[in-house]
């Protein structure tokens, strides 16, 4: 029961760790003006976002392993990383959903505004008229379902799910069972 209630305190401080530093990316994104506007640019956002989240989650999940004596269990690590990747997306959502609602409530239009401008100069030339106008109604409609809570528990809903899957990579890849012969106690040989 130690061992569980350990491993629980520890990935909670990996999860709000791994949150605090989606949080800060966001907010030097933020501030810096960039916007994931295009098709590769959100693409490139989230892969480091969750490089830079596997990354400590790691680092974090090896400091577990070696203070609990240096092996654990495919679920246990499963379990750690799980609980971690949930906390974080909670953290992180929570943050940006009130960020939008309290801080900056424009903010989804001004990243929509932005990809307009760009849908329009990328589309230019490669469609008719009429069908970058349904486009760009498409993507107002879009903004305009954005920041609301329903999105919210969309976003959480997609965002564990993710998370499940990555922590069941890390988990496999992390998990570290004792040698069968590594006891030291003798043996028939």
């Amino acid at each position: 029961m130690e061992t569980k209630n350990s491993l629980f305190i520890s990935a909670l401080k990996a999860g709000l760790i791994i949150g605090a530093v989606s949080i800060a990316i966001f907010l030097i994104m933020y501030v810096a003006d960039i916007k994931p506007v295009g098709i590769m640019m959100p693409i490139l956002i989230m892969l480091i976002g969750i490089a830079i989240g596997v990354i400590i989650l790691v680092v974090l999940f090896k400091k577990y392993r070696t203070t609990i004596g240096g092996f654990i269990s495919f679920g246990d690590a499963f379990l750690y990383c799980f609980i971690a990747f949930a906390v974080s997306v909670v953290v992180s959502q929570l943050f940006s959903y009130f960020f939008v609602m309290l801080v900056e409530p424009e903010y989804y239009k001004q990243i929509m505004d932005a990809q307009k401008a760009w849908m329009e100069t990328y589309l230019a030339g490669k469609m008719p008229e009429e069908q970058i106008a349904q486009q760009l109604d498409k993507l107002d409609a879009q903004a305009a379902k954005m920041g609301t809570f329903s999105t919210l528990l969309k976003n959480l809903l997609g965002s564990l799910v993710v998370s499940a899957i990555i922590a069941l990579i890390v988990g496999a890849i992390m998990k570290k069972k004792p040698e069968m012969f590594d006891n030291n106690s003798g043996g028939v040989i």
